[in-house]
């Protein structure tokens, strides 16, 4: 989950990898969006269409898709979307589920939506979407995945640079508790019993829901594309012109916790709402929507919400 903006790759090494294929990305969940062939997004070093780090990679995309999508068509039990315009003359009603308000404000309600509709769009194969994702999803290990999950070189696709995120080992590793699951490894039975292998074990806290496509998702929203399609403006940490989305626990570490990415989406909205009560109080460094882990966290509750019956998953 980790981001690296300052990850400069040749021409070359883009070029001359070993393993570069169209991407097929596929998920035998039935709930998810099953995505077509795509030419501007390709596999690296993750092995043919076989090998278990590339069909990982896959799923992973395809979920994260699946996800952006369920917030802007999916609805909870009691008929709240994640975010519903509604007339009341002569006033317009915005209401929000609960896993938009943990990280966001109304005010990120159009940020919001053109992000996830990008993700969706962007990763459908619809040729009749304007809007195309290009972008390398790669496997290799480098010296800068270190403790990572995974790494998105994000800066603009130019003629001779095209974005990469770059899944590290642990990403892989079937003991790593955040990537280990998929949307499919547990069955989505409400109520289940105790030793059930269902999401919706009650009294859960957020890392039991935790997955490959959550990091994905995550990961997306760094990309300068979507960066782009959905209105941010360019980082401060640089002058590569990136529009995507940075990592306030890279940011500001001491106020907010790397290990637990979607606290700190939650502590970064409490301190918006603190420093617009009173700006005597601290300023934060970035703004909700410029948070990565907000948008696959808030994507991420809603999904589960949906699924499992809950008004609320908690921390």
């Amino acid at each position: 989950m980790t981001f690296s903006s300052g990850l400069l790759l040749a021409a070359a090494s883009l070029l001359c990898a070993a393993q570069i294929a169209t991407a097929i990305p596929h998920t035998p969940n039935n709930l998810a969006r099953a995505l077509i062939k795509r030419d501007q997004v390709t596999f690296e070093d993750c092995g043919d269409d076989d090998d278990k780090k590339r069909k990982k990679a896959g799923q992973a995309w395809s979920e994260a898709a699946n996800l952006a999508s369920l917030t802007m068509i999916g609805k909870l039990d009691d008929g709240t979307e994640f975010k519903t315009r509604t007339r009341v003359y002569p006033s317009l009603i915005l209401t929000l589920a609960t896993s938009f308000k943990h990280y966001f404000e109304a005010a990120d309600s159009d940020t919001t939506r053109k992000m996830y509709s990008g993700i969706q769009a962007g990763s459908s194969g619809d040729s009749g979407n304007a809007f195309q994702l290009k972008f390398i999803i790669t496997c290799k290990e480098t010296i800068d995945c270190k403790d990572s999950l995974a790494l998105t070189d994000a800066k603009p696709n130019k003629d001779d640079f095209i974005a990469k995120i770059r899944l590290c080992p642990k990403f892989f590793d079937e003991n790593e508790a955040r990537t280990k699951n998929l949307l499919d490894s547990k069955d989505l039975t409400k109520n289940p019993k105790r030793r059930d292998n269902s999401w919706c074990q009650p009294g859960q806290p957020f890392k039991f829901f935790e997955t490959a496509s959550h990091t994905f998702l995550h990961e997306m929203t760094h990309l300068n594309q979507l960066g782009v399609e959905a209105g941010l403006f360019p980082d401060n940490n640089g002058d590569d012109g990136t529009h995507g989305t940075e990592d306030i626990y890279q940011i500001n570490e001491p106020d907010y916790d790397p290990g637990s990415p979607e606290k700190s989406g939650r502590k970064l909205k409490i301190n918006w709402v603190k420093y617009n009560d009173d700006n005597k109080n601290k300023k934060p460094e970035l703004q909700r929507i410029e948070n990565a882990e907000s948008y696959a966290a808030a994507a991420t509750e809603f999904y589960f919400q949906m699924h499992c019956g809950w008004d609320e998953i908690m921390e």
